[in-house]
């Protein structure tokens, strides 16, 4: 009987350990979600560069300061930044990642020479992305992890903002990016009407309200743009259409900037601020509100 009685009792401790330890790995199973990683792009202003090539072996996360992996690549994803405008993004993966809130993403660049910038005639530039070997080129951002779901992340590149010529003879990649969730994200898009005919191109430039100096039109200091604070920007296109994607939900003002090229270079010149109305629903406004998941028409009429 003693015998019976201690075997029973390890039996039951065998049992119960291993109940235990199934909660543990299902516990942890249900902490986890997944991260969805694309990249998108603007307008950029160099009118001499056709391609801004990057290359990328991963994808990391932070959350409280500890980095986590979202996607390693054995063979590195290589694309053209530039060809992911108006709402096209190249996507470069997914991972899974412990649910919680996260502030940044991380992307790994897999060599130096294979990012790189590419001219019209066809040369190539050295492409400068600091720490983008080791660190990463970083891209902040709070964003959502929830378990048993999955997040679509987009960082928005913006080329306009972020690359620079440096006066070194090379470029560099400026940590000026923007991370949003696509779901809480929604859409301003519309028609132009009134173009200038000396212009050679317009630029719509979208600010949170209230947020706009017009300081920001004087010629930037080496290393920076013009209209630096603006969150989101498009070329309109010759029927005079634009698009503002993955705008987070928020109230936005609008402002449009001429350029043409006066010297004759391979580069248009800022000309200036076109005055302009907003238009919607056949009703003037001076804001735009944006709501995730929808799309606002709204039409600028230049004065």
């Amino acid at each position: 009987m003693n015998k019976f009685r201690l075997t029973s009792k390890i039996l039951g401790i065998l049992l119960l350990s291993g109940l235990f330890a199934c909660s543990d790995d299902d516990s942890s199973v249900e902490s986890q979600g997944q991260a969805s990683v694309a990249m998108t792009d603007a307008a950029v202003d160099a009118e001499n560069v056709s391609k801004v090539m990057l290359s990328i072996s991963e994808v990391q996360a932070t959350a409280n300061g500890e980095t986590r992996t979202v996607a390693t690549f054995d063979t590195p994803k290589q694309f053209n930044l530039m060809a992911y405008q108006n709402g096209e993004t190249y996507a470069l993966g997914e991972g899974d990642l412990e649910a919680g809130t996260y502030s940044d993403l991380r992307f790994i660049i897999s060599g130096a020479s294979d990012s790189y910038i590419e001219m019209n005639d066809g040369t190539k530039e050295e492409l400068e992305i600091p720490s983008g070997t080791t660190s990463g080129y970083k891209v902040n951002g709070t964003f959502e992890v929830v378990a048993n779901a999955t997040t679509d992340i987009v960082a928005d590149v913006d080329l306009r903002k972020a690359l620079v010529f440096t006066g070194e003879g090379t470029f560099m990649l400026r940590p000026t990016a923007r991370l949003v969730e696509a779901d809480a994200t929604g859409t301003i898009e519309g028609t132009v009407d009134g173009q200038s005919s000396s212009s050679e191109r317009l630029i719509v430039y979208a600010y949170e309200e209230g947020s706009f100096s017009a300081s920001e039109e004087n010629e930037p200091v080496e290393g920076r743009t013009r209209y630096e604070g603006s969150v989101n920007s498009a070329i309109v296109a010759e029927d005079g259409s634009y698009m503002l994607a993955f705008m987070e939900e928020g109230d936005y003002e609008i402002v449009v900037a001429s350029y043409s090229n006066t010297d004759d270079d391979e580069e248009l010149e800022f000309e200036g601020r076109v005055s302009s109305e907003i238009m919607i629903n056949g009703s003037l406004f001076n804001t735009i509100d944006v709501e995730s998941n929808s799309a606002v028409t709204a039409n600028i009429l230049l004065q």
